[in-house]
C-alpha cells in the first residue's frame, strides 16, 4: 500500500465523516444534552465499531451479509429500531425539559459503559457502513495482506472520524451556555429526535 493510497483513503473517510449521519448526531446530541465526557466515550464506541467492521470485512463477512438478503434485512431493521429508540428518548427529554438546565436525555445511558455501547451500536447497526467497507476497502487492500491492511485502514478511519468528532464536541461546548433556556432545550431535543427518526426512515427505505 503506497503513501498516496493512504492519503487518498484519509481524504475519502474525512469527507464521509463530515456528512451528518447517526454517528455524528449521537456525539453532538450527547455533547449538548449530557456530560462532555459521555460524548468522548461515544466516540470510543464508534471508533471500535470501525475496527470491528474492518475485521469482519477482511474475513469476508461483509460480502456474506450483502449476499444473504435475510441477514442484511435483519441488520437493517435492528438499526431502524435502534435509531427510533434514540429519537424517542430525545422526544421524551423535550417533554420534561426544565428552565435553566439543558435537558438530559433520560434513561438512555447515564453510565460510561452505556454511552460506549450507544456509540458502538450506532456504528455496528448501520448496514451502509458494511457496504462502504465492501466497496471501498478492496481498492486499497492488497490480497496478500488483507487482514493487516484492513485493520490499519480501519484504525485510520477511526482516528480521522474521532478527530472530527472532537472538533464537533468543542464547537458544541462553545454554544452550550446559549442552550440553557427551556424553549431552546426543547427545540434542540425535538430536532435531534426528528433527525434520528428521519435516519431510521431513510435506513428502512434503503435497498441493496
Amino acid at each position: 500500500m503506497s503513501g498516496e493510497s493512504i492519503w487518498l483513503f484519509i481524504v475519502i473517510v474525512f469527507f464521509i465523516a463530515i456528512i451528518p449521519g447517526p454517528n455524528a448526531l449521537l456525539v453532538l446530541s450527547t455533547a449538548l444534552t449530557q456530560r462532555k465526557l459521555f460524548a468522548f466515550v461515544n466516540i470510543l464506541g464508534v471508533s471500535l465499531g470501525f475496527l470491528f467492521h474492518a475485521f469482519i470485512s477482511a474475513n469476508g463477512m461483509s460480502l456474506l451479509l450483502t449476499q444473504t438478503p435475510m441477514a442484511f434485512q435483519g441488520l437493517k431493521w435492528l438499526g431502524v429500531c435502534y435509531l427510533i429508540w434514540l429519537g424517542y428518548n430525545h422526544f421524551k427529554a423535550a417533554r420534561f425539559a426544565q428552565d435553566g438546565v439543558l435537558a438530559v436525555v433520560k434513561n438512555s445511558g447515564q453510565h460510561l459503559y452505556q454511552q460506549f455501547t450507544k456509540g458502538l451500536l450506532t456504528n455496528l447497526l448501520n448496514p451502509k457502513i458494511v457496504l462502504f467497507y465492501l466497496s471501498i476497502f478492496p481498492q486499497f487492500v492488497s490480497p496478500e495482506h488483507v487482514i493487516t491492511q484492513s485493520l490499519m485502514l480501519g484504525g485510520l478511519q477511526a482516528t480521522v472520524v474521532a478527530a472530527w468528532f472532537l472538533v464537533v464536541i468543542v464547537m458544541a461546548d462553545t454554544f452550550k451556555k446559549l442552550l440553557t433556556q427551556k424553549r431552546t432545550s426543547q427545540m434542540l431535543n425535538l430536532i435531534c429526535g426528528c433527525l434520528f427518526v428521519g435516519f431510521s426512515v431513510q435506513l428502512a427505505l434503503f435497498q441493496l
